[in-house]
């Protein structure tokens, strides 16, 4: 029945999570973090100038557990949401399986709030 049907990808592409413009500043998911040292594959935010598109910084907002000695690939763990928390100088990310996290913007510190995560089971 479905013999000619083309193959389809067995994880859908990640959520568009659009950038946050703050005091003259991008923030926005890190799709690149492994050119820039990161070591897994989602969950960094990234802070750009909006001027030069120069990378400014960029935190690791979650840990992704490495299963890959026991024999399992390491699947990223993307953004699902990003919004500036009003009259302040954070961001709230909920990660696609639902974590939540508060980025403060002067500190470049991340914090679990609530939700799965793999640091807080």
């Amino acid at each position: 029945m479905f013999k000619n049907a083309p193959p389809s990808p067995s994880r859908p592409p990640p959520p568009t999570v659009e950038s946050i413009l703050h005091n003259n500043v991008r923030y926005e998911q890190d799709m690149q973090s492994y050119r820039y040292g990161g070591d897994q594959p989602g969950g960094y935010l990234v802070a750009i100038d909006p001027s030069t598109d120069a990378r400014l910084w960029m935190l690791k907002v979650y840990k992704i557990t490495d299963h890959d000695g026991v024999g399992v690939d390491v699947i990223g763990r993307n953004f699902r949401s990003m919004k500036l928390v009003p009259g302040r100088d954070e961001i709230e990310i909920e990660s696609e399986v639902g974590g939540r996290y508060l980025v403060d913007l002067t500190k470049r510190s991340s914090t679990w709030i609530s939700g799965p995560d793999s640091e807080h089971k």
